[in-house]
């Protein structure tokens, strides 16, 4: 069966000696793996189009339970990202927490959505890493179902106060006045603070549609603790070690 779609290229392993596996991220089937064959070779057709962040249009034939890519064309290769380590590691944090996360044909385009635009704001350099790097964090979570409750205290119903927690495994917030009260006051809980625009922040990150969310400004020490709150909250829902991140944070010092 011939198929056709758009998708971007996650991830890819070789196999044999001129052919690859690539995970691909697709609009009409969610992520898939296919064989690339020949795509090693430098005359290959597929070779640009098969690369890792690669959006191509791309035609499928779907076996038995095997996709093989029969021929792709470059939509956008974010050549220039690859011309700047720093960067490639952290589109490479983005792709791996992506295939992580496995989305599905349901939430496939809202991943692409956010993807390509992280990818072309991070090429452009219109947007700081550190502000991408939460966005992409956070609301990548909330797409796979892991959105934090973050409308009101989960004690009193207040919209905001002073300082409030975040509790991230809970995925809620608490006030100060009800916090030291409640039942989440223990010595194992993991809480952090959260002052008002942080709060604004995250709940923008959340709740604001696609071509909004980016439109947020956030600098100093309420950006810094966003990307911790952020990056503690995917590792923590994830249980996951990611090498691109590694590998991002330590070209980073």
């Amino acid at each position: 069966m011939q198929l056709k779609t758009q998708g971007i290229i996650l991830k890819q392993r070789n196999i044999g000696e001129n052919d690859r596996i690539v995970t691909i991220l697709t609009s009409d089937f969610g992520i898939i793996e296919a064989t690339a064959r020949g795509v090693k070779s430098t005359r290959s057709s597929l070779s640009a189009a098969c690369q890792i962040l690669s959006y191509s249009d791309i035609c499928l034939y779907k076996g038995k339970g095997n996709y093989i890519v029969n021929s792709a064309e470059t939509i956008n290769s974010f050549y220039s990202l690859r011309l700047d380590i720093q960067k490639i590691a952290l589109a490479g944090y983005f792709c791996e927490l992506t295939t992580y996360l496995s989305p599905t044909i349901d939430n496939a385009n809202d991943y692409i959505k956010l993807l390509l635009n992280s990818l072309y704001l991070l090429q452009e350099n219109k947007k700081s890493e550190d502000i991408l790097k939460s966005i992409f964090e956070l609301r990548a979570l909330s797409i796979a179902g892991f959105m934090p409750d973050l409308v009101c205290c989960n004690e009193c119903g207040e919209f905001e106060k002073e300082l409030m927690y975040f509790l991230p495994l809970d995925g809620l917030i608490v006030c100060e006045d009800c916090f030291g009260n409640s039942g989440y006051n223990r010595d194992t809980t993991i809480k952090f603070k959260l002052f008002s625009p942080v709060l604004s922040a995250l709940r923008h990150i959340i709740f604001s549609p696609p071509d909004k969310i980016f439109s947020f400004k956030l600098t100093g020490d309420s950006l810094a603790q966003l990307c911790f709150i952020t990056e503690n909250y995917t590792l923590l829902h994830t249980e996951g070690k990611f090498n691109s991140l590694e590998m991002y944070k330590s070209l980073k010092l």
